[in-house]
């Protein structure tokens, strides 16, 4: 191999290589990256010589781009540690970061991402509570703060009564138009109502119904509705960096 190569390390790499791949058992991993996605699997059984003097081996379960729960293992939410491996030239070598591919593979959280992760529940659901202290003018202006920092653009404001305000937006980049509907307090009924409305409204391509306080459903929502209750709105809250506005304006 030496002969061959020219190089002892070089050599050296080419046989550890070749033995990774004849030796592994069922209970290695191999992984590779196509597409923007890790794909993993398991080898099993011996090393096959084809016709055409090529080599393969089984796998296990065959080659997955998913954890054992599923989840979709695209690069864009994995870790720079692993994603580097993708940087060696030859065919096979050991990853570094094993134990966190384990993880990932498992759906397993790390304890600094655990602690991270119950320390954010726990900031939801005091913004659920700050966001219930809220004048109704306040609310209003919270919502079309989180609206505005996803790139919707206040057009007008078309209604302003106590507990219900509605604001027309459009997205720039493509020129959707909505009908933002905001209640303090919502139910059913309200939400029916302007439901029917949008059934006749020409002008908007779908409506945000947003709440805080009401026992509506965050998950059923009617053809053309998005409801943001006070879950998915604390959520939006928090990625949009008002939580700290949030806190000024209640305290």
């Amino acid at each position: 191999m030496k002969s061959i190569r020219g190089d002892a390390g070089a050599a050296t790499r080419d046989v550890n290589q070749i033995r990774a791949y004849y030796e592994a058992d069922e209970h290695s991993i191999f992984i590779t990256f196509v597409g923007g996605l890790l794909y993993w699997c398991r080898p099993n059984g011996p090393v096959e010589l084809l016709d055409n003097r090529s080599h393969r081996r089984q796998t296990a379960e065959g080659w997955r781009n998913t954890s054992v729960n599923g989840t979709l293992l695209s690069a864009d939410r994995l870790s720079g540690r692993l994603l580097k491996v993708q940087m060696f030239r030859g065919a096979i070598c050991d990853v570094r970061a094993g134990d966190y591919l384990l993880r990932k593979l498992s759906d397993q959280l790390s304890p600094e991402v655990a602690a991270a992760e119950e320390a954010e529940r726990a900031l939801m659901t005091a913004i659920v509570e700050l966001m219930r202290l809220l004048t109704w003018q306040d609310f209003e202006l919270l919502v079309d703060l989180v609206f505005s920092t996803s790139g919707w653009r206040r057009v007008s404001q078309v209604g302003r009564t106590q507990k219900t305000v509605d604001l027309e937006l459009i997205l720039p980049s493509t020129a959707e138009r909505a009908f933002v509907q905001v209640k303090s307090q919502a139910t059913s009924a309200a939400l029916n109502d302007y439901v029917a409305r949008l059934a006749e409204a020409d002008a908007y391509d779908r409506m945000f119904f947003v709440w805080h306080t009401g026992d509506i459903a965050e998950e059923s929502s009617p053809a053309g509705v998005i409801l943001l209750g006070p879950r998915k709105l604390s959520r939006m809250v928090l990625d949009a960096g008002l939580s700290s506005w949030l806190r000024e304006k209640v305290s």
